[in-house]
């Protein structure tokens, strides 16, 4: 093969590599059947459809079973990592449970991967990573100064409100809703604004929420 056609040949498998990591495709390694269908590679595409609510209700559910892991620091476990995958990809529960270990810690690695945008908040002031429409309205950041002039009625409130849920109150620095309940009444934006963002916004807002300076 010429030089040229070398040249070529690398662009092209960057290209495909790129256009595999834009839509977030990850190659399990080998093939891995369930049931009548096999596998080689799980696109992860959905992930951008998902929102914080999808969030909150993926850690609400691993509640109700009893993932106990999952009662801490939810985004950190294989059981969300591979509810979220399901929720994305609109496959069963079943195909990322059954799924061999070395290709789930793959699915998990870009899921989590997503999730940890790099942070962007400065003087508790939220920066979002697009412009967030809202209502008619275009929001590039979230001021949540007003989370220091919230006081221990507002926690409690938040606390009921996380029991209406279905949530049993434990570590509430831990939750996704108990953050986006604390935003709304810190900034005045309707709960519905902060559980709508896009899914890679979640722990950037739960992080910026329990922010230690506001504890000082």
């Amino acid at each position: 093969m010429s030089d040229e056609k070398n040249i070529q040949a690398e662009t092209n498998e960057e290209a495909v590599e790129a256009m595999q990591e834009e839509r977030r495709v990850v190659d399990l390694g080998k093939p891995y059947k369930f049931e009548d269908t096999e596998y080689t590679e799980i696109d992860l595409t959905g992930l951008d459809k998902l929102t914080v609510k999808d969030a909150i209700d993926i850690q609400r559910q691993l509640f109700n079973e009893r993932e106990v892991a999952a009662a801490m620091l939810t985004e950190t476990t294989t059981a969300f990592a591979r509810a979220v995958a399901a929720k994305a990809t609109e496959l069963p529960i079943e195909v990322f449970k059954l799924m061999p270990r070395g290709a789930s810690r793959r699915v998990a690695a870009v899921v989590r991967g997503y999730l940890n945008v790099e942070a962007a908040t400065e003087n508790h002031v939220m920066q979002l990573a697009k412009p967030y429409h809202f209502k008619g309205k275009t929001y590039t950041e979230v001021d949540l100064n007003g989370i220091a002039d919230l006081n221990s009625m507002n926690e409690s409130e938040a606390e009921n409100r996380l029991t209406r849920a279905g949530f049993v109150v434990t570590e509430t620095s831990y939750n996704f809703l108990f953050a986006c309940i604390l935003a709304s009444m810190a900034t005045g934006l309707p709960e519905e604004f902060f559980t709508g963002l896009p899914l890679y916004e979640t722990l950037k807002l739960k992080n910026a929420v329990n922010d230690s300076g506001f504890f000082e």
